[in-house]
Protein backbone atom coordinates (compact mmCIF):
# COMPACT_ATOMS: atom_id res chain seq x y z
CA UNK A 1 0.00 0.00 0.00
CA UNK A 2 1.50 3.33 -1.08
CA UNK A 3 1.28 6.37 1.16
CA UNK A 4 1.26 9.95 -0.06
CA UNK A 5 4.11 12.15 1.08
CA UNK A 6 3.08 15.12 3.17
CA UNK A 7 3.71 18.40 1.36
CA UNK A 8 6.34 20.60 2.93
CA UNK A 9 6.09 24.21 4.08
CA UNK A 10 7.42 26.60 1.44
CA UNK A 11 9.71 29.41 2.60
CA UNK A 12 11.87 31.88 0.69
CA UNK A 13 15.21 32.62 2.34
CA UNK A 14 17.06 35.18 0.23
CA UNK A 15 17.22 33.63 -3.25
CA UNK A 16 16.53 30.10 -1.98
CA UNK A 17 13.13 28.47 -2.14
CA UNK A 18 13.11 26.00 0.73
CA UNK A 19 10.73 23.06 1.00
CA UNK A 20 10.57 22.45 4.76
CA UNK A 21 9.33 19.19 6.25
CA UNK A 22 10.40 17.46 9.43
CA UNK A 23 10.79 13.70 9.25
CA UNK A 24 12.03 11.33 11.94
CA UNK A 25 15.41 11.17 10.20
CA UNK A 26 15.69 14.96 9.91
CA UNK A 27 14.79 15.43 13.60
CA UNK A 28 17.55 13.00 14.65
CA UNK A 29 20.04 14.78 12.39
CA UNK A 30 19.06 18.25 13.64
CA UNK A 31 19.27 17.20 17.29
CA UNK A 32 22.72 15.66 16.71
CA UNK A 33 23.96 18.93 15.23
CA UNK A 34 22.43 20.98 18.03
CA UNK A 35 23.57 18.64 20.79
CA UNK A 36 20.13 18.88 22.41
CA UNK A 37 16.46 18.30 21.82
CA UNK A 38 14.66 20.67 19.47
CA UNK A 39 12.22 21.39 22.31
CA UNK A 40 15.13 22.59 24.48
CA UNK A 41 15.65 25.45 22.04
CA UNK A 42 12.51 27.12 23.34
CA UNK A 43 12.82 26.44 27.08
CA UNK A 44 15.38 28.09 29.34
CA UNK A 45 17.01 26.52 32.40
CA UNK A 46 14.12 27.58 34.65
CA UNK A 47 11.41 26.18 32.38
CA UNK A 48 10.49 29.55 30.89
CA UNK A 49 10.25 30.47 27.24
CA UNK A 50 13.30 31.55 25.30
CA UNK A 51 14.11 32.54 21.76
CA UNK A 52 16.86 30.39 20.22
CA UNK A 53 19.91 32.00 18.60
CA UNK A 54 19.75 32.49 14.83
CA UNK A 55 22.41 29.84 14.13
CA UNK A 56 20.20 27.20 15.79
CA UNK A 57 17.15 28.36 13.83
CA UNK A 58 19.20 28.10 10.62
CA UNK A 59 20.28 24.55 11.57
CA UNK A 60 16.60 23.60 11.87
CA UNK A 61 15.82 25.18 8.49
CA UNK A 62 18.77 23.38 6.89
CA UNK A 63 17.83 20.06 8.47
CA UNK A 64 14.15 20.34 7.52
CA UNK A 65 14.86 21.48 3.96
CA UNK A 66 13.91 18.90 1.34
CA UNK A 67 15.39 20.86 -1.60
CA UNK A 68 18.40 18.91 -2.85
CA UNK A 69 21.90 20.43 -2.88
CA UNK A 70 21.48 23.28 -0.38
CA UNK A 71 24.58 23.54 1.80
CA UNK A 72 25.17 25.30 5.12
CA UNK A 73 27.08 27.94 3.15
CA UNK A 74 24.02 28.47 0.90
CA UNK A 75 21.80 28.88 3.96
CA UNK A 76 24.17 31.43 5.54
CA UNK A 77 24.63 33.39 2.29
CA UNK A 78 20.89 33.55 1.72
CA UNK A 79 20.17 34.41 5.35
CA UNK A 80 22.42 37.43 4.77
CA UNK A 81 20.34 38.37 1.69
CA UNK A 82 17.12 37.75 3.61
CA UNK A 83 18.32 40.00 6.43
CA UNK A 84 19.60 42.72 4.04
CA UNK A 85 16.20 42.80 2.31
CA UNK A 86 14.28 43.49 5.51
CA UNK A 87 13.75 39.96 6.80
CA UNK A 88 13.90 39.64 10.56
CA UNK A 89 14.79 36.96 13.06
CA UNK A 90 11.33 36.92 14.64
CA UNK A 91 9.82 35.90 11.29
CA UNK A 92 12.37 33.06 11.03
CA UNK A 93 11.47 31.97 14.54
CA UNK A 94 7.78 31.96 13.58
CA UNK A 95 8.49 29.84 10.48
CA UNK A 96 10.22 27.27 12.69
CA UNK A 97 7.36 27.34 15.23
CA UNK A 98 4.80 26.76 12.44
CA UNK A 99 6.94 23.94 11.05
CA UNK A 100 7.13 22.27 14.46
CA UNK A 101 3.40 22.70 15.02
CA UNK A 102 2.55 21.24 11.59
CA UNK A 103 4.89 18.32 12.30
CA UNK A 104 3.12 17.47 15.55
CA UNK A 105 5.82 18.56 18.01
CA UNK A 106 3.23 20.16 20.25
CA UNK A 107 0.79 17.26 20.03
CA UNK A 108 -2.13 16.67 17.73
CA UNK A 109 -5.09 19.03 17.81
CA UNK A 110 -8.46 17.32 17.88
CA UNK A 111 -10.33 19.07 15.07
CA UNK A 112 -13.55 17.14 15.69
CA UNK A 113 -14.04 18.24 19.31
CA UNK A 114 -17.45 19.86 19.71
CA UNK A 115 -19.03 21.33 22.78
CA UNK A 116 -22.69 21.52 23.59
CA UNK A 117 -23.10 24.88 25.24
CA UNK A 118 -26.81 24.31 25.86
CA UNK A 119 -26.40 21.14 27.92
CA UNK A 120 -25.11 22.82 31.07
CA UNK A 121 -25.14 26.37 32.26
CA UNK A 122 -24.04 28.37 35.25
CA UNK A 123 -26.71 31.00 34.63
CA UNK A 124 -29.38 31.54 37.27
CA UNK A 125 -32.26 30.44 35.06
CA UNK A 126 -35.24 28.50 36.25
CA UNK A 127 -36.40 25.27 34.66
CA UNK A 128 -40.01 24.25 34.01
CA UNK A 129 -39.90 21.91 37.02
CA UNK A 130 -38.87 24.74 39.34
CA UNK A 131 -41.75 26.96 38.23
CA UNK A 132 -44.48 24.34 38.76
CA UNK A 133 -44.17 24.25 42.55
Amino acid sequence: MATALKKGKQFKLGDLNLDLRLTGKSVVSIEKRLGKSIMNLFIDGRGGDRMPPVNEVLIILQGANQTHGVSDKDIITNFDKYFDNGGDTLSLFNVVMELLEESGFFGKKDKDTKTNSESETLDATTTEEETTL
